[in-house]
């Protein structure tokens, strides 16, 4: 990613914006259903995406990133928050008020051997969304339906397969054919090359990039894998029960790794750690809190060998940009 490139994303316009954006599920236990729990799988969630460009959103399992692309879809309602798609709040929108927003907000599934009705042929799969919103008929659905085959590296004898006749990285392909043909102006990609090969994993992602560099869309790229989010995201968030713990350009975030627990995910990744002379690592011991009863103060405190009693376990650290990069921002009292 050249410094030109980066500069002109930053003049983009927002396509999507999300303000204090919260999910909170109600479950009820007992025989009698009387005994109420909270769940937060999302809290105080706030960013913008701008078009043509990428933001990585990592972390471990459970800690809310596929809930959190599709609560902005509004696949999942949030309980919370604003969610501002291309200026417009659809935080609220009924249903027929969604629609028109709905070709322009598309997801690829994390797999594609679910995320394919079995029944239709690739022709009807690529070309549904066309039909759905009226874009093309006839000789014109075709055509396109066609042209986006080829966009994504697959040729016309394709379009009479089913996908069980399909390898793994030719169903993702065909997923991703889908959800552009439309031509949308942002894609939550969600774990989008997990089930893939490592080979067909570049393919997939090279396949994403040349896109966004002729489409100017927009990705909410959803990860565990930290090598692949640094490789393809303008800028990384590193969520952790539910709260964005860490969020900035992603070369800063991977090299600077200010928030313990960011620093944690990258050397529990042996392949891209990096430490540096002097440093010590700091070992992620435990595992994750339930969402059902957070723990008082900062969340990750249970498990942060900098918490400090008194401090960290009573008082909730916000967002602040760094000193020497506004664009950097960590919640932690004792980043670094």
């Amino acid at each position: 990613m050249t410094q030109d490139v980066d500069l002109a994303k930053e003049k983009q316009p927002a396509v999507v914006r999300v303000d204090e954006l919260a999910k909170v599920y109600t479950l009820r236990r007992g025989l009698l259903g009387r005994k109420k729990e909270l769940a937060h799988a999302l809290s105080g969630v706030t960013f913008s995406l701008k078009r043509g460009e990428t933001l990585g959103i990592v972390g471990e399992s459970g800690s809310g990133k596929s809930t959190l692309g599709k609560t902005i879809l509004r696949l999942i309602e949030p309980t919370y928050g604003r969610i501002l798609f291309d200026g417009v709040d659809i935080t609220r929108l009924s249903d027929d008020q969604m629609r028109k927003h709905r070709r322009r907000m598309q997801i690829v599934f994390q797999d594609p051997y679910s995320s394919l009705n079995p029944r239709m042929t690739v022709r009807q799969i690529v070309g549904e969304g066309l039909e759905l919103f009226r874009l093309a008929k006839g000789s014109e659905l075709e055509a396109r339906t066609t042209e986006m085959l080829a966009r994504v590296g697959l040729g016309g004898d394709f379009m009479d397969r089913y996908p069980n006749e399909l390898s793994g990285g030719q169903r993702q392909r065909i997923a991703i054919a889908r959800a552009l043909a439309v031509k949308p102006d942002f894609v939550v990609c969600d774990e989008p090359t997990s089930a893939l090969d490592v080979s067909v994993q570049a393919q997939i992602l090279n396949l994403l990039s040349e896109i966004q560099d002729d489409e100017n869309v927009a990705y909410l790229f959803i990860s565990h894998d930290l090598r692949v989010v640094e490789l393809v995201s303008h800028r990384m968030a590193v969520l952790y029960l539910g709260k964005i713990v860490e969020i900035g350009p992603s070369h800063d975030v991977a090299e600077r790794r200010l928030h313990p627990y960011t620093r944690a995910l990258f050397e529990a990744s042996p392949e891209i750690d990096r430490p540096e002379g002097g440093r010590k690592h700091l070992a992620l011991a435990g595992e994750p809190p339930s969402a059902h009863a957070p723990p008082p103060g900062c969340a990750f405190h249970p498990r942060c060998p900098r918490a400090e009693r008194g401090k960290c376990d009573v008082e909730t650290p916000t967002l602040r940009s760094v000193r020497d990069n506004p664009q950097h921002q960590v919640a932690c009292f004792f980043p670094g």
